[in-house]
């Protein structure tokens, strides 16, 4: 061979000595692609790890392991959220390259916290050989929860995948879509472990079997649900219903630009709502949810329209809520507004209001507005996030009964009826924030709502992402979820989210449902998130650990 050759030859396998681990990453990156929509091949976020944590059990040092980590996060989240780029250009007017540049510096800002991951990852595995891949369940889960923490990015989080799959899902009411992200990340840690092929780390899972198949049982035999509620109580609540009816008005976005076509579309949607409850005909609707919409309704300041929907309250006898524009001095709020209908001698009445509490970055308000208000279009707008978790008490048409007295066993004779829901809504993308979802069944909701105005997201998989996450928090808690939103997707969430009822997207669409209330705690609703606290003390502790006492171990890293 000759000396050109021999060069050529040791310079391609030092590339792919080097490269190989990058390629891995991006791997993995699309492999949690895959796992959620528009492809939903959520079997792939089982084993979506295995690549990365491969290469970081390898020879690689700490600026190869973020940089690894960042590949896979920025392959992720570029890819699995790009329908955010749709906005931007067909609503914002943005050049596609100037699009796809935010999106991209987006995915690069959040894709920080998988390279931290790998940091953490690949420190402990110098430090304790490949057994210590087994803990990267905890360290993802860190690293997922704090990326929510500290940058407000909640969306996707790897558990959010499992939402068909409701054996694995219905663990979410004990941990939260944090423990079923750790369950999911799993396999592919054990996966990575068992490629390396060390006859101690085979040994240390052959001796991990007697407790998966014991955990196998547990979770076969006993659905989480008891380990959260007293089984006896859960069997003899008798669980009361409220008739909703949702109405999917599907208002153009364009009428932002012609404002003149607003009080039409208002006058539809009034017409459509009277129809949908006229035609319930014998069945007793008792609420009313109207979606967020373009319809930038100022119950409050706007005489017109507080005549109209109070007249639309008193004829139906339903509760009203809908999405209108408040103002408080010189702040405004995107708010969900509820109204009830006369009763004894109280008229109508305006109930609490909830005013949007996570506001939409360059959407709802400007970050650094001083600074970076000249770079965005004018229609972005500049609200104030709200406070509280409102929740309402509404008067029901019928009488159900319930349990007296949950705290006493069952008898018969201790029924008592009631006439009372009680309910907590949210708007928007804030479905995609657990502990927000939680305040509002911690503040006392029977019956979760989400308003929503999902025409932002056009034909994108935005949409069916979105719906999700609002099947999470509804696992999570508990509770049956009335989902509206002006073009889709509309439906009811049982409470251990399955989809019970879809309207047609982009049609207008109106329809009664009937979900139930439930007034008992999970144990993620009682404890919050409890999991990933103890995932980041865990993650903390054992590379501060690795410092003080470190180990010798096969692998050889270098940066």
């Amino acid at each position: 061979m000759s000396l050109s050759h021999y060069i050529s030859d040791l310079s391609v396998r030092a590339f792919l000595a080097r490269w190989w681990q990058f390629a891995a990453a991006v791997a993995s990156g699309l492999l949690m692609v895959l796992a959620f929509e528009p492809f939903n091949y959520t079997l792939l976020a089982w084993v979506a790890l295995a690549p990365l944590l491969y290469a970081l059990s390898g020879e690689i040092g700490w600026k190869r392991a973020l940089v690894c980590g960042w590949l896979a996060g920025v392959t992720f989240f570029f890819f699995s959220t790009n329908w955010i780029t749709h906005s931007m250009i067909q609503f914002g007017g943005m050049a596609k390259p100037l699009a796809y540049g935010a999106s991209f510096l987006f995915s690069a800002v959040v894709a920080i916290f998988p390279g931290l991951f790998a940091l953490v990852m690949a420190r402990l595995v110098r430090a304790s050989g490949y057994r210590a891949l087994l803990l990267a369940p905890f360290v993802w889960v860190a690293t997922e929860w704090l990326r929510g923490i500290i940058t407000g990015a909640t969306w996707n989080a790897l558990g959010i995948s499992q939402v068909d799959r409701i054996s694995i899902a219905l663990w979410a009411k004990v941990g939260g879509v944090w423990l079923v992200s750790g369950f999911v990340t799993l396999p592919g840690a054990i996966l990575a472990a068992w490629k390396r092929r060390t006859d101690s780390v085979r040994k240390f899972i052959f001796q991990l079997l007697p407790v998966a198949v014991a955990a196998l049982l547990l979770w076969w035999f006993f659905p989480p649900f008891l380990l959260v509620e007293d089984p006896i109580h859960v069997a003899r609540q008798i669980r009361p219903d409220i008739d909703v009816a949702a109405v999917q008005p599907d208002i153009p976005l364009s009428i932002y630009e012609s404002p003149g076509e607003a009080s039409e579309y208002f006058e539809r949607t009034l017409k459509l709502t009277r129809g949908t409850i006229s035609q319930a005909g014998n069945q007793k609707t008792d609420l009313i949810v109207w979606a967020e919409s373009p319809l930038t309704l100022n119950y409050e300041h706007d005489e017109a329209v507080r005549a109209r929907l109070n007249d639309l309250v008193q004829q139906t006898g339903d509760n009203l809520i809908f999405s209108a524009i408040a103002r408080d001095g010189d702040h405004y709020f995107n708010s969900a507004q509820t109204i009830a209908p006369p009763s004894g001698s109280q008229p109508v009445r305006q109930l609490r209001r909830y005013d949007k509490i996570r506001l939409v970055p360059f959407g709802e308000y400007v970050p650094f507005r001083f600074a970076l208000g000249c770079f965005v279009p004018p229609m972005v707008g500049d609200f104030t996030p709200g406070r509280e978790a409102a929740v309402n008490t509404l008067r029901l048409k019928t009488q159900h009964a319930i349990l007296q007295n949950e705290e006493t066993d069952w008898q018969p004779g201790l029924e008592r009826t009631t006439n009372f829901a009680r309910t907590g809504t949210f708007i928007c993308y804030e479905a995609a924030y657990p502990n927000l979802v939680r305040q509002f069944v911690r503040n006392g909701a029977t019956l979760l709502i989400n308003i929503s105005n999902d025409a932002w997201f056009g034909n994108t998989a935005g949409a069916r992402q979105h719906l999700a996450h609002a099947r999470m928090r509804a696992i999570e808690n508990d509770r049956d979820l009335v989902r509206v939103t002006n073009s889709g997707i509309s439906a009811l969430i049982t409470a251990d989210g399955r989809v019970a009822d879809e309207l047609p997207t982009f049609t207008p669409a109106a329809k009664v449902w009937q979900a139930h209330l439930n007034s008992r705690e999970t144990f993620y609703t009682r404890y919050g998130d409890w999991f990933p606290l103890v995932c980041t003390l865990i993650s903390l502790i054992a590379p501060a650990l690795s410092l003080v006492r470190p180990r010798s171990s096969p692998v050889r890293g270098n940066s």
